[in-house]
Protein backbone atom coordinates (compact mmCIF):
# COMPACT_ATOMS: atom_id res chain seq x y z
CA UNK A 1 0.00 0.00 0.00
CA UNK A 2 2.89 2.35 0.73
CA UNK A 3 4.10 1.78 -2.82
CA UNK A 4 0.72 2.87 -4.22
CA UNK A 5 0.65 5.93 -1.97
CA UNK A 6 4.09 7.02 -3.17
CA UNK A 7 3.08 6.30 -6.78
CA UNK A 8 0.02 8.55 -6.43
CA UNK A 9 2.13 11.28 -4.86
CA UNK A 10 4.62 11.05 -7.75
CA UNK A 11 1.79 11.26 -10.27
CA UNK A 12 0.32 14.36 -8.61
CA UNK A 13 3.75 15.99 -8.57
CA UNK A 14 4.24 15.29 -12.30
CA UNK A 15 0.82 16.71 -13.18
CA UNK A 16 1.56 19.90 -11.24
CA UNK A 17 5.03 20.27 -12.77
CA UNK A 18 4.39 22.45 -15.81
CA UNK A 19 7.94 22.07 -17.14
CA UNK A 20 7.66 18.30 -16.94
CA UNK A 21 4.32 18.27 -18.77
CA UNK A 22 5.64 20.62 -21.45
CA UNK A 23 8.76 18.64 -22.33
CA UNK A 24 7.20 15.19 -21.97
CA UNK A 25 3.77 15.72 -23.54
CA UNK A 26 3.12 19.04 -25.25
CA UNK A 27 6.49 19.86 -26.84
CA UNK A 28 6.80 16.51 -28.71
CA UNK A 29 3.16 16.76 -29.82
CA UNK A 30 3.58 20.33 -31.08
CA UNK A 31 6.82 19.31 -32.84
CA UNK A 32 5.06 16.40 -34.52
CA UNK A 33 2.16 18.52 -35.77
CA UNK A 34 4.33 21.42 -36.97
CA UNK A 35 6.88 19.28 -38.82
CA UNK A 36 4.17 16.94 -40.02
CA UNK A 37 2.12 19.65 -41.69
CA UNK A 38 5.20 21.44 -43.03
CA UNK A 39 6.65 18.38 -44.73
CA UNK A 40 3.37 16.74 -45.72
CA UNK A 41 2.40 19.93 -47.54
CA UNK A 42 5.56 20.30 -49.63
CA UNK A 43 4.71 17.63 -52.19
CA UNK A 44 0.99 17.21 -51.69
CA UNK A 45 -0.40 20.15 -53.62
CA UNK A 46 -3.48 19.04 -55.55
CA UNK A 47 -2.78 21.56 -58.31
CA UNK A 48 0.34 23.59 -58.96
CA UNK A 49 -0.14 27.14 -60.23
CA UNK A 50 2.31 27.65 -63.10
CA UNK A 51 2.43 31.00 -64.88
CA UNK A 52 3.64 31.29 -68.46
CA UNK A 53 4.33 33.99 -71.02
CA UNK A 54 4.44 33.58 -74.80
CA UNK A 55 3.88 30.22 -76.45
CA UNK A 56 1.19 27.90 -75.19
CA UNK A 57 2.45 24.92 -73.22
CA UNK A 58 1.23 21.29 -73.27
CA UNK A 59 -0.97 20.06 -70.47
CA UNK A 60 0.76 18.22 -67.62
CA UNK A 61 -1.06 16.37 -64.85
CA UNK A 62 -1.25 18.37 -61.60
CA UNK A 63 -0.59 21.75 -63.25
CA UNK A 64 -2.91 24.70 -63.63
CA UNK A 65 -1.57 27.21 -66.16
CA UNK A 66 -2.04 30.94 -65.76
CA UNK A 67 -1.14 33.14 -68.75
CA UNK A 68 0.53 36.55 -68.31
CA UNK A 69 0.64 39.21 -71.04
CA UNK A 70 4.23 40.28 -70.32
CA UNK A 71 7.38 38.67 -68.97
CA UNK A 72 7.63 41.42 -66.37
CA UNK A 73 4.19 40.59 -64.97
CA UNK A 74 5.11 36.90 -64.87
CA UNK A 75 8.26 37.64 -62.86
CA UNK A 76 6.32 39.91 -60.50
CA UNK A 77 3.79 37.11 -59.89
CA UNK A 78 6.59 34.69 -59.02
CA UNK A 79 8.28 37.27 -56.81
CA UNK A 80 5.06 38.01 -54.90
CA UNK A 81 4.30 34.24 -54.69
CA UNK A 82 0.97 34.62 -56.46
CA UNK A 83 2.05 31.58 -58.48
CA UNK A 84 4.33 28.68 -57.59
CA UNK A 85 6.66 29.07 -60.56
CA UNK A 86 6.84 30.66 -63.99
CA UNK A 87 7.99 29.30 -67.36
CA UNK A 88 8.55 30.71 -70.83
CA UNK A 89 9.34 28.83 -74.04
CA UNK A 90 11.66 30.67 -76.40
CA UNK A 91 12.76 28.65 -79.40
CA UNK A 92 14.45 25.52 -78.09
CA UNK A 93 14.91 26.87 -74.55
CA UNK A 94 12.47 26.54 -71.67
CA UNK A 95 13.16 29.12 -68.97
CA UNK A 96 11.95 28.57 -65.40
CA UNK A 97 11.46 31.27 -62.78
CA UNK A 98 11.46 30.09 -59.15
CA UNK A 99 11.26 32.21 -56.03
CA UNK A 100 14.28 31.46 -53.77
CA UNK A 101 11.93 31.77 -50.78
CA UNK A 102 10.47 28.39 -51.85
CA UNK A 103 13.78 26.63 -51.28
CA UNK A 104 12.10 23.60 -49.70
CA UNK A 105 10.17 22.99 -52.93
CA UNK A 106 12.83 23.97 -55.48
CA UNK A 107 13.71 20.36 -56.40
CA UNK A 108 10.05 19.54 -56.82
CA UNK A 109 9.51 22.56 -59.05
CA UNK A 110 12.56 21.61 -61.12
CA UNK A 111 11.06 18.17 -61.71
CA UNK A 112 7.82 19.83 -62.85
CA UNK A 113 9.72 21.93 -65.37
CA UNK A 114 11.44 18.75 -66.59
CA UNK A 115 8.01 17.16 -67.07
CA UNK A 116 6.85 20.17 -69.11
CA UNK A 117 9.99 19.95 -71.27
CA UNK A 118 9.38 16.23 -71.88
CA UNK A 119 5.81 16.93 -72.98
CA UNK A 120 7.03 19.64 -75.36
CA UNK A 121 9.54 17.22 -76.89
CA UNK A 122 6.88 14.56 -77.30
CA UNK A 123 4.55 17.03 -79.01
CA UNK A 124 7.31 17.74 -81.52
CA UNK A 125 8.05 14.05 -82.09
CA UNK A 126 11.33 14.18 -80.16
CA UNK A 127 12.05 11.36 -77.71
CA UNK A 128 14.96 10.99 -75.33
CA UNK A 129 17.41 8.29 -76.38
CA UNK A 130 17.69 7.10 -72.79
CA UNK A 131 14.76 7.67 -70.48
CA UNK A 132 15.15 7.87 -66.73
CA UNK A 133 12.46 6.31 -64.57
CA UNK A 134 12.64 6.42 -60.80
CA UNK A 135 11.50 3.43 -58.75
CA UNK A 136 11.47 3.55 -54.95
CA UNK A 137 12.11 0.17 -53.31
CA UNK A 138 11.32 0.35 -49.59
CA UNK A 139 11.91 -2.17 -46.82
CA UNK A 140 8.15 -2.54 -46.30
CA UNK A 141 7.16 -2.59 -49.95
CA UNK A 142 5.09 0.54 -49.30
CA UNK A 143 5.68 4.08 -50.44
CA UNK A 144 7.45 6.01 -47.68
CA UNK A 145 8.09 9.74 -47.72
CA UNK A 146 10.10 12.07 -45.49
CA UNK A 147 7.28 12.42 -42.96
CA UNK A 148 6.98 8.65 -42.55
CA UNK A 149 10.65 8.54 -41.56
CA UNK A 150 10.34 11.63 -39.36
CA UNK A 151 7.59 10.35 -37.04
CA UNK A 152 9.63 7.46 -35.48
CA UNK A 153 12.42 9.96 -34.83
CA UNK A 154 10.05 12.28 -32.99
CA UNK A 155 8.75 9.34 -30.94
CA UNK A 156 12.34 8.44 -30.01
CA UNK A 157 13.00 12.08 -29.17
CA UNK A 158 10.00 12.04 -26.85
CA UNK A 159 11.42 8.99 -25.04
CA UNK A 160 14.76 10.76 -24.76
CA UNK A 161 13.07 13.87 -23.36
CA UNK A 162 10.94 11.91 -20.88
CA UNK A 163 13.96 9.98 -19.65
CA UNK A 164 16.45 12.76 -19.00
CA UNK A 165 14.00 15.41 -17.79
CA UNK A 166 12.26 12.99 -15.41
CA UNK A 167 15.57 12.75 -13.56
CA UNK A 168 17.01 16.24 -13.98
CA UNK A 169 13.72 17.95 -13.18
CA UNK A 170 11.63 15.78 -10.84
CA UNK A 171 14.34 13.95 -8.92
CA UNK A 172 16.56 17.04 -8.75
CA UNK A 173 13.59 18.91 -7.27
CA UNK A 174 13.17 16.20 -4.61
CA UNK A 175 16.88 16.40 -3.79
CA UNK A 176 17.00 20.21 -3.57
CA UNK A 177 13.87 20.41 -1.43
CA UNK A 178 15.25 17.73 0.93
CA UNK A 179 12.26 15.53 0.18
CA UNK A 180 14.45 12.44 -0.04
CA UNK A 181 16.02 13.23 3.31
CA UNK A 182 12.59 13.17 4.95
CA UNK A 183 12.10 9.60 3.80
CA UNK A 184 14.67 8.55 6.38
CA UNK A 185 12.19 9.51 9.10
CA UNK A 186 9.47 7.25 7.65
CA UNK A 187 9.19 3.45 7.44
CA UNK A 188 9.27 3.74 3.63
CA UNK A 189 11.80 1.33 2.12
CA UNK A 190 14.23 2.53 -0.51
CA UNK A 191 12.98 0.00 -3.04
CA UNK A 192 9.45 1.37 -2.64
CA UNK A 193 10.66 4.86 -3.54
CA UNK A 194 12.76 3.53 -6.44
CA UNK A 195 9.98 1.40 -7.90
CA UNK A 196 7.28 4.08 -7.46
CA UNK A 197 9.40 6.77 -9.11
CA UNK A 198 10.45 4.56 -12.04
CA UNK A 199 6.94 3.13 -12.52
CA UNK A 200 5.39 6.59 -12.65
CA UNK A 201 7.95 7.77 -15.22
CA UNK A 202 7.41 4.64 -17.32
CA UNK A 203 3.66 5.23 -17.38
CA UNK A 204 4.28 8.87 -18.26
CA UNK A 205 6.59 7.87 -21.11
CA UNK A 206 4.06 5.38 -22.51
CA UNK A 207 1.26 7.95 -22.32
CA UNK A 208 3.41 10.43 -24.23
CA UNK A 209 4.24 7.87 -26.93
CA UNK A 210 0.61 6.74 -27.23
CA UNK A 211 -0.53 10.36 -27.53
CA UNK A 212 2.03 11.05 -30.26
CA UNK A 213 1.29 7.85 -32.14
CA UNK A 214 -2.47 8.38 -32.08
CA UNK A 215 -2.00 11.98 -33.27
CA UNK A 216 0.26 10.78 -36.09
CA UNK A 217 -2.25 8.15 -37.21
CA UNK A 218 -5.19 10.58 -37.07
CA UNK A 219 -3.57 13.51 -38.86
CA UNK A 220 -1.05 11.87 -41.24
CA UNK A 221 -2.01 8.16 -41.58
CA UNK A 222 1.52 6.77 -42.07
CA UNK A 223 1.77 3.24 -43.56
CA UNK A 224 3.43 1.49 -40.61
CA UNK A 225 3.53 -2.20 -39.75
CA UNK A 226 4.01 -2.14 -35.97
CA UNK A 227 5.79 -4.99 -34.23
CA UNK A 228 4.15 -4.57 -30.81
CA UNK A 229 6.77 -6.63 -28.99
CA UNK A 230 9.67 -4.64 -30.40
CA UNK A 231 7.79 -1.37 -29.99
CA UNK A 232 7.06 -2.01 -26.30
CA UNK A 233 10.59 -3.20 -25.58
CA UNK A 234 12.02 -0.14 -27.35
CA UNK A 235 9.95 2.25 -25.25
CA UNK A 236 10.86 0.47 -22.00
CA UNK A 237 14.56 0.13 -22.76
CA UNK A 238 14.80 3.61 -24.25
CA UNK A 239 13.24 5.21 -21.19
CA UNK A 240 15.63 3.32 -18.89
CA UNK A 241 18.60 4.28 -21.03
CA UNK A 242 17.71 7.96 -21.15
CA UNK A 243 16.98 8.00 -17.41
CA UNK A 244 20.53 6.72 -16.98
CA UNK A 245 21.80 9.69 -19.00
CA UNK A 246 19.68 12.01 -16.86
CA UNK A 247 21.05 10.46 -13.67
CA UNK A 248 24.62 11.05 -14.86
CA UNK A 249 23.76 14.71 -15.46
CA UNK A 250 22.11 15.01 -12.05
CA UNK A 251 25.11 13.58 -10.18
CA UNK A 252 27.45 16.21 -11.65
CA UNK A 253 24.99 19.10 -11.14
CA UNK A 254 24.90 21.06 -7.89
CA UNK A 255 21.18 21.86 -8.16
CA UNK A 256 18.04 21.38 -10.25
CA UNK A 257 18.52 24.59 -12.24
CA UNK A 258 21.97 23.59 -13.47
CA UNK A 259 20.79 20.04 -14.22
CA UNK A 260 17.85 21.38 -16.23
CA UNK A 261 20.07 23.75 -18.21
CA UNK A 262 22.59 21.02 -19.03
CA UNK A 263 19.73 18.74 -20.12
CA UNK A 264 18.22 21.44 -22.34
CA UNK A 265 21.54 22.11 -24.08
CA UNK A 266 22.19 18.38 -24.48
CA UNK A 267 18.67 17.85 -25.83
CA UNK A 268 19.04 20.64 -28.39
CA UNK A 269 22.43 19.44 -29.63
CA UNK A 270 21.73 15.71 -29.72
CA UNK A 271 18.42 15.94 -31.58
CA UNK A 272 20.17 17.43 -34.63
CA UNK A 273 22.88 14.75 -34.80
CA UNK A 274 20.92 11.55 -34.20
CA UNK A 275 18.99 11.01 -37.42
CA UNK A 276 15.75 12.48 -36.08
CA UNK A 277 15.21 15.22 -38.67
CA UNK A 278 17.49 14.11 -41.51
CA UNK A 279 19.51 11.01 -42.48
CA UNK A 280 22.95 10.60 -40.92
CA UNK A 281 24.42 10.20 -44.42
CA UNK A 282 23.89 13.93 -44.97
CA UNK A 283 26.30 14.77 -42.15
CA UNK A 284 30.03 15.29 -42.75
CA UNK A 285 32.09 12.20 -41.95
CA UNK A 286 33.48 13.52 -38.66
CA UNK A 287 29.96 14.38 -37.44
CA UNK A 288 28.78 10.89 -38.39
CA UNK A 289 31.37 9.46 -36.00
CA UNK A 290 29.93 11.69 -33.26
CA UNK A 291 26.37 10.69 -34.18
CA UNK A 292 27.13 6.98 -33.83
CA UNK A 293 28.40 7.66 -30.34
CA UNK A 294 25.06 9.14 -29.21
CA UNK A 295 22.42 6.92 -27.57
CA UNK A 296 19.53 8.68 -29.30
CA UNK A 297 20.89 7.55 -32.70
CA UNK A 298 20.37 3.91 -31.79
CA UNK A 299 17.01 4.60 -30.20
CA UNK A 300 15.85 6.16 -33.49
CA UNK A 301 17.10 3.13 -35.42
CA UNK A 302 15.36 0.73 -33.02
CA UNK A 303 12.11 2.70 -33.23
CA UNK A 304 12.17 2.64 -37.05
CA UNK A 305 12.74 -1.10 -36.91
CA UNK A 306 9.86 -1.60 -34.46
CA UNK A 307 7.56 0.45 -36.71
CA UNK A 308 8.52 -1.59 -39.76
CA UNK A 309 10.12 1.06 -41.96
CA UNK A 310 13.83 0.15 -41.70
CA UNK A 311 15.64 -3.18 -41.46
CA UNK A 312 17.55 -4.05 -38.31
CA UNK A 313 18.92 -7.50 -37.53
CA UNK A 314 17.69 -9.25 -34.39
CA UNK A 315 21.24 -9.34 -33.03
CA UNK A 316 21.78 -5.60 -33.48
CA UNK A 317 18.30 -4.76 -32.19
CA UNK A 318 18.63 -6.73 -28.96
CA UNK A 319 22.22 -5.57 -28.48
CA UNK A 320 20.93 -1.99 -28.69
CA UNK A 321 18.11 -2.80 -26.27
CA UNK A 322 20.55 -4.46 -23.87
CA UNK A 323 22.74 -1.37 -23.82
CA UNK A 324 19.66 0.81 -23.21
CA UNK A 325 18.62 -1.36 -20.26
CA UNK A 326 22.05 -0.71 -18.80
CA UNK A 327 20.61 2.71 -17.99
CA UNK A 328 18.62 1.03 -15.21
CA UNK A 329 21.92 0.15 -13.51
CA UNK A 330 22.99 3.78 -13.69
CA UNK A 331 19.63 4.85 -12.27
CA UNK A 332 19.89 2.49 -9.30
CA UNK A 333 23.50 3.48 -8.63
CA UNK A 334 22.42 7.11 -8.80
CA UNK A 335 19.60 6.52 -6.34
CA UNK A 336 22.05 4.93 -3.90
CA UNK A 337 24.41 7.88 -4.24
CA UNK A 338 21.62 10.42 -3.67
CA UNK A 339 20.38 8.62 -0.57
CA UNK A 340 23.91 8.56 0.81
CA UNK A 341 24.39 12.25 0.12
CA UNK A 342 21.09 13.08 1.73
Amino acid sequence: MRFLSVLKAMARHSVRDMMNLFFNLFFPLVTLLIFGYVFSGIYSQSSLNVGFYGQKLPMVSGIKYIEYPTLSQLKDAVNSQKIDLGVTLEGTSLFAYINPANIQSSNYYSSIVKSIADEINKSKGINNVIGVERNDISFTGKHLDYLDNLIPGILALSIFSAGIFSITASLAHFRDKKVIKRFWTTPLAKWEFYSAFISEKMVESFLSIILLFVAAMIFFRPPYSIDLVRFTITVLAGTFGMMGVGMAILLISPNARVASEISSVLYTVIMFFSGVYFPLDLLPKFLQYIAYGLPLTYLVMAMKSAMGIAPMSDLFFYLTIGIMFFGSVLVLLGFSRIFKVE
